[in-house]
């Protein structure tokens, strides 16, 4: 499946915060044995509200199996 170039601006735009963040931090994401490559499968974008704050996860497709990998993540701050 082809995934188009916006798609690919905003994981990049997000993925530093998504994955590095100082209050809430996603796991990076896995199914079927395998850490999926955000940049080459179909991905939803989740929020998460933590107190008065709303967070951006990414919730992509498993290439392998299909299914939708819901964010896993925890809470720092």
């Amino acid at each position: 499946m082809r995934i188009s170039p916006e798609q690919k601006l905003i994981v990049a735009a997000l993925s530093n915060e998504v994955f590095k963040g100082r209050t809430i931090r996603q796991e990076k994401p896995r199914c079927c044995e395998r850490t999926i490559d955000l940049f080459n499968t179909p991905v939803r974008y989740r929020d998460v509200q933590v107190g008065n704050f709303i967070f951006t996860l990414f919730e992509p497709r498993c290439p392998e199996c299909g299914r939708w990998v819901k964010p896993v993540y925890c809470i720092l701050h």
